[in-house]
């Protein structure tokens, strides 16, 4: 189905508003263990979401996706709160799309080196999605031990393809 589009002066019926919403969907998890591991890249499992419109974009049966429902060109907004047992080590992560080992292209998570508690991040990008395609957020820390951060994670299709 094409996109609708609205004209200047035009009147929207209210059935019709929501389908002017560009899909979207961010998805928390408020506690998630980072295993230490200098080449282990984890992927987030969320447990919620803060705000969406479609249903779909994110499910608990696959908590680490966030589903493209159309395709588009998506913003990628979010961040990581990483916690004080961090200390000086470093924590990274990276946004791969469709089952990648490699973060995609137009996507940037800063990187946090040594952290005296609630330090963030953000996660930040420009993908383009075929309808189911996905995004994953994948973390990573050389702590020494097992950290938990607080992760947000959204995307907002910014443009039909």
């Amino acid at each position: 189905m094409p996109d609708p589009i609205a004209y200047p002066g035009q009147t929207i019926p209210a059935a019709h508003i929501n389908s002017l919403v560009q899909p979207h969907v961010q998805a928390l998890v408020s506690a998630f263990t980072v295993p230490t591991g200098s080449s282990t890249y984890t992927p987030v499992a969320f447990t919620g979401t803060l705000s969406g419109n479609h249903s779909g974009m994110w499910a608990p049966a696959q908590a680490t996706r966030l589903v493209a429902p159309t395709a588009g060109v998506y913003l990628i907004h979010g961040g990581i709160t990483w916690p004080g047992s961090l200390s000086t080590a470093d924590a990274r992560g990276e946004i791969r799309a469709n089952g990648a080992g490699t973060p995609a292209l137009g996507t940037r998570v800063g990187t946090q080196r040594g952290s005296a508690g609630n330090m963030q991040v953000t996660a930040t990008g420009v993908v383009t999605l075929a309808a189911g395609g996905y995004i994953e957020l994948h973390l990573n820390t050389q702590s020494g031990s097992n950290i938990s951060a607080v992760v947000t994670l959204g995307i907002t299709r910014i443009s039909a393809t």
